[in-house]
């Protein structure tokens, strides 16, 4: 099973967020928020998609340069690239003596670009009395720092798991270039275990049926779908749209084959065909058949399990935060997304859900017991079931989201243990039910008249 721990172990503190009170999320390898509608749990997710794709320096984040812990923090990554040589590698792992400092620095850089990255998130103004990142004592960061030549002359690269960043290397480099040098860093720590996320929106099916005219008409007027005066979208929304339009279909992620074909298999029920550049043609075979349906005539199940299917078949997503990937599936087949989604989470890709399925919360269940079985192989025979299918206790994190009398949502993260969690959210609901179905059949017992 997947053992990478998803945004570098940092756990957020976020304070009058839209309908949100207070919160405090430390995300897992399978992140899941539970309850009522309008509660706010789209909004967090989209707050988290921006902290896990925020790139400081390309978005214009200020820093306080005048501030003690800016000085401080520069003076330390300067004293580790003074020791870099041409063709050399230096290896900079930050000390636990260290670890606070960046924590005030970038904490102070969120603040001072509040509103900014609210608006380009969101698309509007937003309120958000406290948005606060705290990394975990045992948090573990390793840069690389080197220098190379090439055509343009000496190039200095820092990289982090799978970041990398380039920039020319000249006179006074250090001095030039300390503000850039120390947003990189700050990003390689948030985004060190969820590279190149993806958000996908309830209203996915509309855009997979939608996404070539409205990138069309985003041509034809000549404006950039992040140009906010004519983009109605937000950030996730725009970003969805921009990456399933440049998706290259010449390139398969091969890691992710085995997924691509269970989903095929047992969601799907047949294969999707690719054809076509820049405008992707999509077409649905169904198992059994010659049809080639194109996507305006294919079933609901299709169009919104299509567009996950194609970014892990070619995209180079690292991480998925999907809002309900239940929508518009038989319970059968909410079961088979549980298992997608459990599977993907063990193949070392962070996945964030917000969902109203008790189905998918009970599956997770089954597969954290499971996981703690003394015999599996006979479990394995017996059910079908893989050890890709198991689940840890440990690689999820379960947050129910509470309105309150005074309209206001608290978020509570729940107990788990070796039975899984118990979403009471989904359980008084129910609970509700079987009672009216118990005093209905009461009612039409025949009463006896004395």
């Amino acid at each position: 099973m997947g053992e990478t721990y998803m945004m570098g172990e940092w756990i957020l503190h976020i304070k009058e967020f839209g309908k949100i009170m207070e919160a405090t999320v430390q995300p897992a390898p399978f992140t899941v928020f539970i309850g009522d509608n309008n509660s706010g749990k789209s909004y967090l997710m989209t707050l988290l998609y921006g902290i896990l794709s925020v790139d400081f320096h390309a978005d214009h984040f200020v820093f306080r340069e005048d501030s003690a812990v800016f000085q401080k923090c520069a003076e330390i990554v300067k004293n580790q690239i003074r020791q870099l040589k041409r063709h050399s590698v230096v290896e900079y792992h930050i000390e636990k003596s260290q670890l606070r400092l960046y924590q005030k620095l970038l904490n102070e850089l969120l603040a001072l670009n509040k509103a900014k990255f609210l608006k380009k998130l969101f698309n509007r103004e937003l309120d958000l009395e406290e948005m606060r990142i705290e990394f975990q004592e045992i948090a573990k960061f390793r840069f690389h720092f080197t220098l190379e030549e090439d055509q343009s002359g000496e190039v200095f690269y820092i990289s982090a798991n799978r970041f990398s960043w380039g920039i020319v290397y000249g006179e006074s480099f250090l001095d030039l270039h300390i503000v850039w040098l120390l947003a990189r860093i700050l990003q390689g720590m948030l985004q060190s275990g969820a590279a190149n996320p993806i958000y996908f929106p309830t209203a996915r099916t509309g855009f997979l049926l939608t996404y070539k005219e409205l990138t069309r008409s985003a041509l034809k007027e000549r404006f950039s779908l992040e140009t906010t005066e004519k983009n109605l979208l937000t950030k996730p929304n725009t970003d969805f749209l921009m990456g399933l339009s440049s998706l290259d279909i010449s390139r398969q992620n091969e890691s992710n084959q085995n997924l691509t074909e269970f989903i095929e298999k047992h969601i799907l029920s047949g294969r999707i065909q690719t054809s076509g550049y820049p405008m992707l043609e999509i077409e649905y075979q169904p198992d059994g058949t010659a049809d080639h349906l194109p996507m305006y005539i294919s079933s609901a199940v299709v169009t919104e399990t299509v567009p996950l299917l194609l970014f892990l078949k070619y995209g180079t997503v690292r991480a998925f935060l999907v809002e309900e990937p239940e929508i518009s599936l038989h319970p059968k087949l909410q079961w088979e997304m549980a298992r997608v989604l459990i599977r993907m989470v063990n193949t070392d890709l962070p996945v964030v859900v917000t969902t109203h399925s008790d189905i998918m919360i009970q599956h997770m269940n089954n597969m954290i017991k499971a996981g703690t079985l003394n015999c599996k192989e006979h479990f394995f025979q017996q059910t079908g079931y893989q050890k890709e299918d198991l689940l840890s206790k440990e690689q999820v994190a379960v947050y129910q989201f509470e309105e309150g009398k005074d309209g206001k949502t608290r978020l509570t993260r729940l107990p788990g243990g070796d039975d899984g969690f118990e979403a009471m959210t989904f359980y008084q609901t129910l609970k509700k039910i079987n009672e009216q179905i118990d005093f209905i059949e009461d009612e039409r017992e025949p009463k006896h008249v004395l």
